[in-house]
């Protein structure tokens, strides 16, 4: 008795919250406590973004992390093996 309450208490809910959210060609529903914005905010705007690019750095300049540690540089020639990773021990 005390499963078939709980299932049936789980359907109800999955029914009730499955009804919340993204509909139709992804438009959400309209707010529940608060008036639903006017068109104006709900129309794309199609501006550039401007953003920052990392500044050029020669090829000889070493890397650091956050710690102070030097970060390898990637080699362009060396191939990469992605075949398999090889023998792993068991931990």
């Amino acid at each position: 008795m005390k499963t078939s309450i709980l299932f049936a208490t789980g359907i109800a809910l999955t029914g009730i919250l499955g009804g919340c959210g993204i509909r139709g060609d992804l438009q959400r529903p309209p707010p529940i406590f608060s008036e639903p914005p006017s068109e104006e905010a709900q129309t794309p705007v199609d501006v550039p973004v401007e953003f920052a690019l990392a500044p050029e750095r020669p090829a000889d300049t070493a890397y650091y992390n956050s710690l102070g540690g030097e970060i390898p540089k990637p080699d362009p020639a060396a191939e990469v093996g992605e075949d398999e990773l090889g023998d792993i021990p068991a931990g």
